[in-house]
């Protein structure tokens, strides 16, 4: 996944949404605010993605039930 930078959606212990970006090597970036609805957390991936150009986007909360 080398040299594309990328924006994770991940679910943190309290079931809510955050993003973390990540740089082209693998380096954490910036890690969000978390969020109680998926809107929210996919209007932060569009506010990041006019800073980021062309960015993977990995949602690590898909497939995940508990």
């Amino acid at each position: 996944m080398a040299g594309k930078n990328r924006i994770e959606i991940n679910r943190a212990k309290n079931k809510q949404l955050f993003l973390t970006i990540k740089s082209a090597n693998n380096k954490k970036i910036l890690h969000s605010e978390t969020y109680k609805s998926r809107q929210g957390v996919e209007t932060a991936v569009k506010a990041a993605k006019k800073i980021i150009k062309n960015p993977k986007i990995v949602d690590n909360t898909k497939g995940k039930k508990k």
